[in-house]
This record gives structure tokens, sequence and C-alpha cells, in this order.
């Protein structure tokens, strides 16, 4: 029995006509262990982000743009529709739901909705129960363990110190930091889920999820103190001696829900209600008065945004690192490519062989992408094997986007470069460099405080337009420090009320997508910075980190501005009087030959 027909068979066990599993595990975090991918398991569809809805007869699948291709291959034949967010005729869940129940010519009050307890968030059930009504909407509790024959068992990575020469602050300090932003006076408990939250928040590191430094974890922060729910074996005796000297209790990872209803009655509850599950705000609403986090985006995570002084030289001294690496790989496909000797393997393979030469290299921050011509039109595109992945042959765009941890600063980089004896086509050379101008226009943005990211998307979108193309991605997401690559804030087209502060990391990356064609993305990393204190505001700008040469062949410099055609030849000159000195000879004279 495949997997679906089993989830429908227990569905009709328990009364359930619509069963909704989303892509998160009980932690809200974007990517998550093996054991939680039961939305892959059910669909074939393994990208990080979805929503798959089951009936009796039918089953849809919602996902975003970066994974349309990716999505549609993976689905193909079992019975699941695509649901394209964000394109015209994409009905909502509710919507699709809702039709499905006047199909089955059921009452509404009989077509009953289940959800995992633990995988949806307080605000999203609210928000589904309330556009779905009158049909109703139940909690259940994981049934997979018995449906998912050979399901992953939990990861038990070990939990190291993330020590204070990188993170700049001891757990106590941030400790102080989170109550004083709070606000709060007298008894009260702070509930924190988000694995990469509680990471930063400890001075810790794991990992429990591929690329991504964290381990599964809760925290409950008192004006007592706080506590570290985790896995205690796995932790190491330093990480264990200092969150003993930094006063932290450390209880077992399936204690929690314990702790959490014994929170004194006098205690006011505090949670971001978008990273709660219901089950666990219902155990704590029960017994006391809950309240929402009163920073927008969350208390923990705003902090965490906002890198401190050492952070940011840290920061700096990894893009540094990752330039060498760029160099040394781009000199290595230049030199190999026109024999047909590279794919996307074997390229990637070389990129790791790099990285890993490289000093205090912890690992990829997330899986590499490299794709040549028409599978770069796959924002997210990936292979399974080196049969699989395409041979650099002929002429066109190769899109690598690689990212790395070190301890002090993760890196995400996008080059589009152009191979080939012929010149670019005349569309090839427009799109590249309207994505060129909408990465340069974004980073040399000045604005006031209080400027919300959604407010400065269309800089990096408005040439594109202009040829009537456009993404669907986000065009930026701020970046963790040896964490999770993607943390907020965001900048994209959707409104958000967080704003842009100092010390903020984020991408900048606009794109363009031609299917069966190729796919173009430049992405540098940028940092809020203090502009000007004037009469009017406090101003800010970025800064750019990336130190890797942008290709120059596939510009049209006729669509760039005099100031734009500056900012390039200085960008590409910084990279090289940066990087110089640590390149050998040949390196050196390849890089000042390229990026010139």
């Amino acid at each position: 029995m495949d997997p679906l027909q089993q989830l429908r068979v227990w569905m009709s066990s328990r009364g359930l006509k619509v069963t909704i599993i989303p892509s998160n595990d009980c932690h809200f975090d974007e990517y998550v262990p093996a054991r939680s991918q039961i939305r892959a398991w059910l669909s074939g569809f393994d990208g990080s982000a979805g929503i798959l809805v089951v009936t009796a007869s039918a089953a849809a699948l919602w996902t975003d743009s970066r994974y349309f291709l990716q999505a549609e291959r993976q689905i193909a034949g079992r019975g699941i529709d695509l649901m394209k967010l964000k394109m015209p005729g994409t009905p909502s869940i509710p919507d699709w739901i809702k039709a499905q129940c006047a199909a089955s010519g059921t009452s509404p009050e009989e077509f009953i909705v289940g959800v995992d307890g633990d995988l949806f968030s307080y605000s999203d059930f609210e928000d589904f129960k309330g556009q779905l009504a009158p049909v109703p909407m139940v909690t259940f509790s994981d049934p997979f363990d018995s449906l998912w024959s050979g399901r992953p068992a939990m990861p038990d990575a070990p939990i190291v110190l993330h020590r204070e020469e990188y993170a700049g602050r001891s757990a106590s300090e941030k400790y102080h930091d989170v109550i004083s932003s709070l606000g709060v006076q007298g008894c009260f408990a702070l509930f924190v889920s988000a694995c990469d939250e509680i990471m930063w928040l400890m001075n810790l590191r794991g990992g429990d999820i591929e690329y991504n430094a964290v381990t599964l974890s809760y925290a409950l922060l008192t004006e007592k103190g706080e506590t570290l729910f985790c896995r205690r074996e796995s932790l190491t005796p330093e990480a264990v001696a200092y969150l003993a000297s930094q006063g932290i209790e450390v209880l077992g990872y399936d204690e929690i829900d314990a702790a959490l209803d014994a929170v004194s009655p006098q205690a006011v509850r505090i949670v971001s209600n978008n990273c709660c599950s219901v089950n666990k705000y219902n155990i704590l609403s029960k017994a006391g008065r809950m309240a929402p986090d009163p920073t927008v985006g969350g208390t923990v995570a705003m902090l965490r945004s906002c890198k401190n002084t050492i952070q940011s030289e840290g920061f700096r001294r990894a893009f540094l690192q990752d330039g060498v690496c760029w160099v040394k790989l781009l000199k290595f496909i230049y030199d190999n490519y026109a024999d047909g000797a590279l794919s996307e393997y074997s390229i990637t393979q070389k990129l790791l062989e790099i990285k890993r030469g490289s000093e205090n290299y912890c690992g990829e921050s997330f899986e590499p992408i490299v794709a040549f011509n028409a599978n770069a039109a796959s924002a997210h595109y990936s292979f399974a094997s080196e049969e699989e992945s395409a041979r650099i042959e002929g002429g066109g765009f190769l899109l690598m986007d690689l990212g790395s941890h070190y301890p002090y600063g993760t890196t995400d980089t996008t080059r589009t470069i152009f191979l080939g004896k012929d010149d670019p086509t005349e569309e090839q050379k427009r799109d590249y460099t309207l994505v060129l101008k909408g990465m340069i226009d974004l980073a040399e943005a000045i604005f006031p405080a209080g400027t919300r990211g959604c407010q400065l998307d269309i800089l990096a979108r408005g040439p594109m337009y202009a040829t009537g193309k456009m993404y669907f991605h986000g065009t930026s997401h701020g970046i963790g420090q040896w964490l999770c690559v993607h943390e907020s804030p965001q900048i994209r087209m959707e409104y958000s009320p967080v704003t842009l502060q100092p010390g903020m990391i984020l991408s900048d990356e606009p794109a363009v997508y031609v299917d069966g064609s190729y796919g173009i993305r430049t992405e540098n990393v940028i940092q809020v910075v203090p502009f000007a204190e004037t009469g009017y505001n406090s101003f800010y700008k970025f800064d750019t980190l990336t130190l890797v040469p942008i290709d120059t062949r596939a510009v049209d410099y006729d669509l760039l501005s005099p100031h734009q055609v500056q900012w390039l030849e200085s960008y590409n000159k910084k990279v090289y009087e940066s990087l110089k000195d640590l390149l050998s000879p040949q390196e050196r004279q390849w890089l000042l030959t390229w990026s010139a």
C-alpha cells in the first residue's frame, strides 16, 4: 500500500475527511530532520517549502516558484495536483477544501479537517479554522510511527559550545538582553521553540538538521532564570560546563510539556503565536494569562538578527575566506570547461574539495546549487547523482549558488557566469544586466529608520519589470551566524512589519528564470549600517560583505547608468585588492585578468 493510501485508511478510521500536512516540524524551523519529512514521504516532493492536503479521493500540493519544476517532476503519477502559489487561478487551501466538500455531497459540518497539533502554529490554526468555517478543524497526535515503515529515528548529533570569542556576548548577557527587551516585571514565562533562536540564546551549536547547526530543543525563560530542554547526553563536556557557568538548567527534551504545565498560575505566558504549536499553546493557556511577544518579529529573533561588532567582523572574515574559495573554483572551471570534461557534479565535487581546505570550515550552509543552462530555470535545482547532472558542453549560463559555515560567520553567494566561444545573445545580455542592475540598486539604497523590507523590494525588481519579466521568490533573507542560512528579516513583495536595523545581515538576490533556456541570479550579502543622523531622521545604508568577482562578459553597458558602471568596476577592483595576497601568483593573475 502506498503512503497516501495508508494515510487515507487511517483517516477513515478516525472519521477525518481531510488531512493537512505542512513542511515543518514542531519547532517551525525552515528545514527539518529526516524523521519529520512526512510531506516528502507522502508526496515524493522533497523541497523545503510546501503543504500537502489529502482527502479520500484527491490530493494537492501547494508550493512556491522556487520549486514549480521540481515539484511537478517529483509528484508526477502520484495523483497529486500541483498548486502554484501566487499564480493566477491558484485557489487557497481553505477554498480548495471547501470545493472538495461541495463536490463530495457531504455537509460542511461532517467534512472534518484534521491536523497534527504539534505541526500547526497557534496563529495558523486559528487562521485556517476561521477561513474553513463551517467546515470543522480538529487536531490529532502524530500517527506516522505506525504508518511509516522504516521512519528515521530522532537525530542525536553532538551539541557543542559556540565560543564567546565568536558570539560576542555570553549566554547570561543575552538572557538579560531578552528580559530588558520584553519589558516585563514580576512573574512571567517566555516559551521559545525555534531551534536557531535557542542555539543563539545559549551559545550552542548542533547538527540535527542537515546544513543547519541546530539541535532539537526548547527553552523556557522566567524571572528566575532559563531552562534548556534537549538531549542531555548529546552535550559535550565543554557545553555542560558552560551552561552551568551561565546558570542555565538543563532538562530532557521530553520534559517540556510537564514544565509548561507547571508554570506558575501568576505568570504571564509569552509566546510568538506563529511559532508556538497549538498543543504547546493549549498547555500554557490552561491556567494563566497568555500574551503575545511584544517585539515585532519576536524578541529573541530580532536580537539574534542584529549582529554585534564581533559577529560583524567574523562575517567579514568568513566572506574573505569564501572569496578565496570562489576564485579557485572559477579558475578551475575556466581552465577546464572547454574540453567538455566538466559536469555540474564534478564542479560541485571540486567546490567541496576546495572548501574543505579552508581554515575552520564547518560545512556547507545549504545544498550547493550548480546548474547549467535550462537546469538553472529551476531556482532550487538539484541532482541526485553524477548521471543526473548535466555536462558543461557548448555555451551558456552556469549558475552557482554556494554557501559555507565558519564558526564566526555564514556565507551565501550566487554567481552566474557565461561560458562558450560565442557571445551571449541580446536577450541573455539584457536579462543578465537587468538582474545586475537590481542587485546594485538595492545594495546602494539609503533609507530612514523604520523602513521595512517590502518598501525596498521594488529596487531589486524594478529593472526586470520593464521587460515584463519577474521572479516570484523573495529578494532577500537574513543570515545566521553558523546557524541557519535563512532567518529574518526579509526583503520581499509581501508586507512584513519587521523594520531594518543596524547590524542586520541580509542577502540581495534578484533573478530571472526562462523555462527551458536559462536562469540568472546574482547574489551578494549586505549589512545594514548607519549612514547619517539629520534633523529629519536616522538614515541607514548597506555595506556589501561578499567578495566574489562578478562576470562582465554578459553585461550590456548601455543598460547601466554611469553610477552603476562605476559601482561594478569598483566592486571587482575591491574584490581583487581584498583577495590578492591570499592567492597564488597564478590565481592572482587570473583574477586580475578575468574581472578587469
